[in-house]
This record gives structure tokens, C-alpha cells and sequence, in this order.
């Protein structure tokens, strides 16, 4: 559900933190879950607490962890019946506490790189609020006809209430947004998908799911688990549907005798320099010494690709500031300079 509680990233990766050091110490999985159920905040404490009851009735921790729902993200879940599974816990919950640790960072960098356009957006439009309010003072105070800067009956008092409900509304709208696209809805999805085909942005989404893709990869091939089982696994916590559709695929491919270089090169979907070196990789017998490699070298591009990220929505507001800039000083100059003029002749 939309309105449900999901936990947020930073809390997540001090809990990834934790349950490796707890793991690591041999602490019981039904210990250490409760404890964790007196920490952070009161919906996390009472998912994890759900958790810690299914645990205490038998349950292995991913059958557990469905206690709580969509609480925690897909990889997390998944993961951890990787990790189950594998007989590697720590192992995995280590890897999950690197992981949201660079994403964090990776936040961070976007964040940063976004402030100044924001902040300059915020001030445009606390300006053309400051303007229609202006413009209707001096109306009242001089007499005639208020200037009306945006042209669609706002001045005064009573256009700067009507402009500023405008403002809080898109406000919200823009929050649920993106809440909904944090939570991988449909429409999120499909606008994913759309953005995959835009030159340069699309370059730089397809780079941060195979940098999920390939860490994905070097964990559970370091793991028992079944082929079939575990590159549509890997696949799937790339988080974009441009490679986790392939999944399937690949796993009927495994099936039928195929090599991993020939299932996934079959996909058409991924990139030639990481097929070589899965190849490499296969044949050499050192699988997952390349995937981690592979993981390391797509981390590295995934950091450039939110930069490139953070800079095409900052041209975005930039530009979205420049029109709005340009649309004011045009009306205000046909309005208080050509229009008099006009009325003259």
C-alpha cells in the first residue's frame, strides 16, 4: 500500500551493520532479532518485532522476514534468502551494510549537486509570489488597474493565497511522486523504462542497475544455489524491469544446457565489455573473482552516473528557472512599457 510504512535507507544500513556484527559473534538469529525490536524508531520497531514473533515460532529467517511486509526493500528480502539459503548470513548482511552505505553516499553527492538550482527555483518563486502581492499594494495604494505578472488574474492578497495553495499543492504532488517512484509503482516503472531511451540519461540508469546487478552476481555465485535460481535472482535486484524481464529467459537458457555468457548475451541486453567478461570469467573458472571485479568497476561508474544524474535535473531547474525569469521580464515589459505606449498612439 502506498500510505505503508517503509524503512528508510540510513536506518537499514546501520540494521545491516548490526545483524553482521551480531551474526559474526554467534548470537542466535531469535536474540538478536528481538533486540533489534527496542531499536530506532516505533514502525521499525514494530515490523522487526513482527519478524522476532515469527522467528520464535521456527520460522527460518526469509520466511520471517514476510512478517513484515513491504517494510523492507525487495533486495534486502531477497538477499537475505540468499543468505539463508547459502549458509552465509553474515556474509550477506555485511555485503547489504556496504551496499546502502554507498548508495547513502551516492545520495549524499546527488543532494549536494541539487541544492544550489533548488534553492534558486525556491527564490524564483518566492519572488513571483512577492511580485503579485506587490503589484496589487500598489494598485490599491495609487488607484487603476493592478499589473497582473503571470497574466491569469492573480494580484493582491487574494492572488498571492490562490498562488501560494497552487505551490503547496505541486509541493505535495511532487513528494507523493516521488514516494511513489521510491516504492517501484507501476507508473514509476513505466516512466523508467521511458527515461532508459533518453541519450545520456538513459545511459546513466542502465550503468546504476547493472552496478545492482553485478554486486548481486558476485554474491550468489559465491553461494550453493542453483543457477536458475540465482542469476534471475541477481538480475532481479538490479531493480530495473530493462533486466530483470530477462530473468526467466536466462533461467530456461541455464536449463537447456546453455553457458552463463550464452544465456545472458542471448538477452540482447547487456553490455559487450561486461559479456567478455563473464566469458573471461567461465572459462577461466574464476566466475566470481570477475563479478566481484565487475561489481567494483560498475560502482565506481555508478558514482559518475548519479553526477550525470544530478547534473541533467539540475540543467532541468536551471532551465525551468531561466523560462520562468524570461516569461516575468516580457510580461511586466508588454504590460508597463509597450502596452501604455499602444494605448497612446
Amino acid at each position: 500500500m502506498f500510505f505503508s510504512s517503509r524503512i528508510r535507507l540510513k536506518p537499514l544500513a546501520q540494521l545491516c551493520h548490526r545483524l553482521a556484527t551480531a551474526t559474526k559473534a554467534g548470537i542466535d538469529d531469535r536474540r538478536i532479532w528481538r533486540s533489534e525490536a527496542e531499536r530506532g524508531g516505533r514502525a521499525q520497531q514494530t515490523q522487526v518485532g513482527l519478524v522476532a514473533e515469527q522467528l520464535e515460532r521456527g520460522q527460518p529467517i526469509d520466511q520471517a522476514i514476510k512478517a513484515a511486509g513491504d517494510f523492507f526493500p525487495p533486495l534486502f528480502r531477497q538477499m537475505i534468502a540468499v543468505g539463508e539459503v547459502s549458509g552465509q548470513l553474515e556474509h550477506t548482511y555485511k555485503q547489504l551494510a556496504h551496499h546502502y552505505d554507498r548508495t547513502l553516499a551516492a545520495r549524499r553527492v546527488f543532494m549536494q549537486r541539487m541544492s544550489w538550482p533548488a534553492f534558486q527555483f525556491g527564490m524564483t518563486v518566492f519572488v513571483v509570489g512577492l511580485l503579485i502581492w506587490v503589484m496589487g499594494m500598489i494598485a490599491e495604494t495609487r488607484g487603476g488597474t493592478p499589473v497582473d505578472p503571470l497574466g491569469v488574474g492573480l494580484v493582491g492578497t487574494r492572488g498571492l493565497i490562490i498562488y501560494m495553495n497552487i505551490v503547496i499543492v505541486a509541493g505535495i504532488a511532487v513528494m507523493l511522486a516521488l514516494e511513489s517512484a521510491r516504492r517501484g509503482h507501476l507508473w514509476a516503472r513505466s516512466l523508467k523504462q521511458w527515461a532508459l531511451r533518453l541519450p545520456v540519461l538513459g545511459g546513466a540508469l542502465k550503468t546504476l542497475a547493472l552496478a545492482r546487478m553485478t554486486w548481486a552476481m558476485q554474491l550468489v555465485f559465491d553461494t550453493p544455489m542453483d543457477l536458475r535460481t540465482a542469476i534471475p535472482l541477481a538480475m532481479d535486484a538490479s531493480g530495473n524491469r530493462y533486466y530483470s524481464q530477462h530473468g526467466p529467459q536466462v533461467a530456461r537458457s541455464i536449463a537447456n544446457g546453455a553457458s552463463i555468457h550464452r544465456s545472458l548475451a542471448e538477452t540482447g541486453v547487456m553490455p559487450t565489455d561486461f559479456l567478455d567478461a563473464v566469458a573471461v570469467g567461465e572459462e577461466s573458472g574464476s566466475i566470481v573473482e570477475t563479478m566481484r571485479r565487475l561489481s567494483d568497476e560498475y560502482q565506481e561508474r555508478a558514482a559518475d552516473a548519479m553526477n550525470m544524474i544530478a547534473q541533467i535535473f539540475g540543467y532541468v531547474l536551471w532551465l525551468g528557472v531561466a523560462v520562468l525569469i524570461i516569461a516575468l521580464i516580457i510580461r511586466l515589459f508588454t504590460t508597463l512599457y509597450l502596452d501604455p505606449i499602444q494605448n497612446l498612439l
